[in-house]
């Protein structure tokens, strides 16, 4: 049997950069996914990282904070599988013009005119362009992120916890982290309802020369080092009292009828951007992002919200009771609701997480189990 500081439960953006960090560290990590490394909605992410615009609040500094950490980690883990020549945003309904011009982003203001002499295969289109952006394989980062790691393609369902040590199959291990994205957590997070957004990559040839990444309600990448561009968008939110995510989007039955409509739609966004001639589709990937309905990640020790509300029932009338005299499940982490920025999210939690559990630094609020917790047990009371 196989004993381990470290098991994560998830290899997508989230487990596999948290693995790095605690590898880091020197600590021995192993990571298991039913899928296969990046096999789920980070392998079909179009790891399109940009910053977010807009008056200066909590969760836009939170995004551009991480940007700027997670460029630079990139950049220096793999230099050639990054490309980082910014983003056009065109105005639409969530990004209006005052949203993009009214913030603290430097930006170049590219009209019509100032577009059509960079390409004449940009449409009648204008935007803001921001300069720190790019674009990545992530299935490369994903394979770098874990090497000197154990890797096992295991469908984990269950767990045992004796003597300070989780047992699971042949590998026994005294931490474990969730970084499950969209599937059933292995334990009880009432607090923490995950929203499974569908996403769609698209991956093509052309002979057409995009100078940058584009986004609008879809995003075009630039011309990546493969030869490819990468068409993406996040279309369809599930209800979740009526989705159980056991599986990954290819097979899942929700859009198996819905796909040639999707692929459709997404060329077609495309090319009221950009003409881009030649198009060859190479390949398609599909994947839900978790997200919660705060849009914030969550990363923190998992708190046992049965145990913690009958050891404090008052919490609901509003009685603080401090986070470290909580109930919580021992030696278990989660890092999750990474949303559609992964990539820009990944690296920048995991770093705050592995610095928490080896040197007990606080997790900001925003990014707290507690948060969640608090929130939903001054409104619910467990039967």
């Amino acid at each position: 049997m196989k004993i381990y500081d470290f098991l994560i439960i998830g290899a997508g953006s989230a487990g596999c950069n948290i693995a790095h960090f605690l590898h880091q560290e020197g600590k021995t990590v192993a990571v298991v996914d039913r899928e296969g490394i990046a096999g789920g909605a980070s392998g079909a992410a179009g790891a399109f990282l940009s910053p977010l615009a807009g008056k200066q609040n909590l969760y836009n500094t939170c995004v551009n904070e991480a940007l700027k950490f997670s460029l630079d980690f990139y950049q220096k883990l793999i230099p050639d599988a990054i490309d980082k020549k910014g983003v056009l945003r065109v105005i639409n309904a969530h990004f209006k013009e005052e949203k993009l011009k009214d913030n603290n982003i430097k930006y170049d203001y590219l009209d019509a005119k100032k577009l059509q002499k960079i390409s004449k295969n940009f449409r009648e289109i204008d935007g803001y362009f921001y300069k720190n952006a790019a674009v990545l394989e992530p299935m490369k980062f994903c394979k770098k992120l874990i090497e000197g790691c154990d890797y096992y393609t295991k469908d984990v369902k269950e767990f045992t916890f004796e003597n300070d040590f989780y047992t699971i199959e042949d590998i026994k291990v005294k931490n474990i982290i969730l970084a499950q994205g969209v599937s059933n957590p292995l334990v009880a997070l009432p607090y923490m309802q995950i929203s499974p957004i569908f996403g769609l990559r698209i991956d093509v040839k052309t002979t057409t020369a995009v100078p940058f990444n584009i986004h609008k309600s879809i995003s075009v990448s630039t011309n990546k080092q493969d030869g490819t561009i990468s068409l993406g968008a996040t279309h369809e939110r599930h209800d979740t009292a009526k989705t159980n995510c056991s599986t990954t989007c290819d097979k899942c039955q929700f859009y198996i009828n819905t796909e040639e409509v999707q692929i459709k739609t997404l060329l077609n966004q495309a090319d009221a951007l950009m003409k881009l001639e030649d198009l060859e589709i190479v390949k398609i990937y599909k994947g839900a992002r978790a997200t919660i309905k705060s849009y914030f990640p969550v990363i923190g020790k998992i708190i046992d919200y049965e145990k913690s509300m009958k050891k404090y029932p008052s919490i609901k009338n509003g009685t603080k009771i401090s986070a470290d005299t909580l109930e919580y499940y021992p030696n278990l982490y989660v890092i999750n609701a990474l949303g559609s920025r992964g990539f820009v999210f990944g690296p920048y939690l995991a770093k705050i997480l592995s610095e928490n559990i080896i040197r007990d630094t606080p997790i900001p609020k925003e990014l707290s189990t507690q948060k969640l917790f608090y929130k939903l047990a001054r409104t619910k009371l467990i039967d």
